[in-house]
């Protein structure tokens, strides 16, 4: 498997990533019941700032991807070469994301689905990681 290395949460990230170690995709809902990503601020059709914790299925469609082939930091480079992914969640929100998988397969509208994987080495693990991965194309959603 493809190195992932160690991400440690900060206050602002931390019930992101316990939502992971419970094998749980976390997003947001605004006041409007629109689900938004986790980096979201406001609801973008009420402009409250009050905002909920909302776990999501983890199922998606594949919208665009990139193949990384250079690190961009340091950090990633034993990561090389990855698939850096656009996915459209069931719920509705765009996310990016980290897709496994043979990239040479991928196509526009490929079913994913969210897998949990831990960041880090057994020395020094660090937090449980969403990622995405492609469905064979005769896999229920």
């Amino acid at each position: 498997m493809t190195a992932f290395p160690r991400v440690e949460p900060d206050e602002a990230s931390a019930a992101f990533y316990a939502a992971a170690a419970r094998g749980e995709l976390l997003m947001q809902r605004g006041p409007s019941g629109t689900v938004l990503p986790p980096e979201a601020r406001t609801d973008p059709t009420t402009g409250s700032a009050e905002l909920e914790p909302v776990v999501v299925s983890g199922e998606g469609t594949l919208v665009s991807w990139a193949v990384v082939h250079q690190a961009p930091l340091p950090a990633l480079a034993e990561a090389v070469p990855y698939v850096s992914a656009v996915v459209e969640l069931a719920e509705g929100p765009w996310v990016m994301v980290r897709l496994l998988g043979d990239p040479t397969t991928l196509r526009a509208g490929d079913p994913v689905r969210a897998r949990f994987v831990a960041s880090g080495t057994d020395a020094e693990a660090g937090a449980v990681l969403p990622v995405f991965q492609q469905l064979p194309a005769s896999s229920p959603r």
